[in-house]
């Protein structure tokens, strides 16, 4: 590197902030005693966490934990988690002026080809990416000021800048499914993605996510599990009686969905991944019987884009582009979900047989 180009660099606002953010985090580790590392497999790919000290664990692991796997020397991403309160160290001054703060928290100047930042003062996390060192820093001024639906999808944003430059995106979907295959199920808040999920989990179809999964647009197309986390609104509760006692939040429903960390009561039921056969929206109609009705293309992607591309900071032409691929390629159907629940897997089981035609 030339003198030219170190001064250069040296000068750029986001690259010396994500350094001092950094930094802020090794003096963070020193004062909890060193690093607390933990690994991950999340879409085929080795991820590291590194946390200084043990505060944010229960905020993230709970809903990754099923992807554990032994630490690789080489990890794809590294993720350094820290907040200030336990830690007793501060966050850099932010390099940004008050007027910066853009929509869903990007920082005006600070979203660059090399690094994203986000922090949204509601939520108080910080996410910044370094995309050219694949290295990322996850900031609170307290574990006390993460919101609860955090902990159900932790580094979503994170995750979802990083695989920007990758066949991969994050979508605001569920999926069950086999080994050999299974499908996606898309929809809105409310449209019945969480019950459909729920209702085949005694059943022979295994659970791969019911709120974010990964999509992957390689041939063929695949679904990769990402959060091991169901959630249900309180009063959907009493459709699946057997979860009651395994719900985390009990004594805040009455603000909270419910949550339950599947991971830890069936983790027989989780899978990795598999290849994706169909997508289906489902719909609810109020009566008995499920059954399937051929939809197209546009059918999906209204059911997976609008949600997938609000929730995430910077999604814009290559998510929709990715996105686009994905539902190009794997076959529609509205899914009309009727009350009896046990004919909801048989229904997707039935149509897995038939290879997802």
């Amino acid at each position: 590197m030339t003198n030219a180009q170190a001064i250069s660099r040296t000068a750029d606002p986001p690259a010396v902030f994500f350094d001092e953010l950094y930094r802020s985090f090794r003096l963070a580790c020193e004062a909890c005693g060193g690093e607390r590392l933990f690994a991950y497999r999340v879409a085929g790919w080795p991820i590291l966490l590194r946390f200084a000290g043990p505060a944010l664990l229960q905020r993230v692991i709970p809903a990754i934990e099923h992807l554990a796997c032994p630490a690789s020397p080489e990890a794809a991403l590294q993720v350094c988690l820290f907040d200030s309160t336990t830690t007793g160290t501060p966050a850099p001054a932010p390099g940004w002026p008050p007027d910066a703060y853009g929509a869903r928290g990007a920082i005006s100047g600070f979203n660059t080809e090399r690094f994203h930042t986000v922090y949204d003062p509601g939520v108080d996390i910080l996410h910044m990416l370094d995309r050219e060192r694949n290295l990322a820093v996850y900031w609170s001024p307290s574990p006390a000021r993460i919101p609860w639906w955090e902990s159900t999808f932790p580094m979503r944003t994170i995750l979802h800048w990083w695989m920007r430059d990758r066949p991969l995106q994050p979508l605001h979907a569920g999926a069950v499914g086999l080994p050999d295959g299974g499908v996606l199920i898309a929809g809105p808040s409310g449209s019945g993605k969480s019950t459909t999920t729920l209702a085949c989990l005694h059943s022979p179809l295994l659970y791969a996510g019911d709120d974010y999964v990964v999509g992957s647009i390689d041939d063929p197309p695949w679904v990769y599990s990402l959060y091991g986390t169901a959630k249900l609104e309180a009063d959907n509760l009493q459709r699946f009686p057997e979860l009651g006692p395994l719900v985390s939040n009990p004594d805040r429903l009455d603000k909270q969905k419910a949550v339950i960390y599947l991971g830890r009561h069936f983790p027989e039921k989780l899978i990795s991944g598999f290849p994706l056969k169909a997508i289906l929206a489902p719909r609810v109609t109020g009566l008995r019987d499920t059954r399937l009705v051929p939809a197209g293309p546009m059918a999906s992607l209204k059911a997976i884009a609008p949600t997938t591309l609000f929730h995430l900071p910077g999604a814009g032409r290559e998510a929709f582009a990715k996105l686009t691929a994905l539902v190009r390629r794997t076959p529609t159907y509205f899914l009309e979900a009727g009350s009896d629940l046990v004919q909801i897997p048989e229904t997707i089981l039935g149509l897995l047989s038939r290879g997802g035609a």
